[in-house]
């Protein structure tokens, strides 16, 4: 399970100025991803049952959308690596499945996520379809691990 190292260099080059403003889109993305569905939120101890506004003015915010843009970036970096990445998506799935933590849960970041960053950075050619495969590739371990 490995991207090719074509659609791994688009993902890096598509990721690379998300990334860059990690703290800032990292809490963005976040905020979007509640936002646009809101049951999301209660999946995280830190922000089960609270408002928009109660998140965005959290000290945690920062710390949960640091972690969740550090593994991403992990995956990104390993992307063409199939060793790597089946290692990777197995803990993965591990650590979401104790957190009750679904494929569901991904189809919806699946959904947002390309277009996220290209909100963020301008478009690039088939990058799309390789954020489709990574996630697709999240969620296959997740289903795998019963979730």
């Amino acid at each position: 399970m490995s991207l090719s190292a074509a659609e791994a260099d688009l993902l890096s080059k598509s990721w690379a100025p998300v990334f860059a403003n990690k703290d800032a889109n990292g809490d963005n993305f976040l905020v979007a991803l509640f936002e646009k569905f809101p049951d999301s939120a209660n999946f995280f101890a830190d922000f089960k049952g609270k408002s928009i506004a109660d998140i965005k003015a959290s000290p945690k915010l920062r710390d949960v959308s640091s972690r969740i843009f550090a593994r991403l970036n992990e995956f990104v970096n390993n992307s063409a690596d199939a060793g790597k990445m089946s290692a990777m998506l197995d803990q993965f799935a591990k650590e979401h499945a104790g957190f009750g933590v679904g494929s569901a849960q991904f189809e919806n970041v699946r959904a947002m996520f390309p277009g996220f960053v290209a909100s963020v950075a301008a478009s690039r050619a088939g990058a799309d379809a390789a954020w489709d495969k990574l996630f697709g590739y999240i969620i296959d371990a997740l289903k795998k691990s019963g979730k």
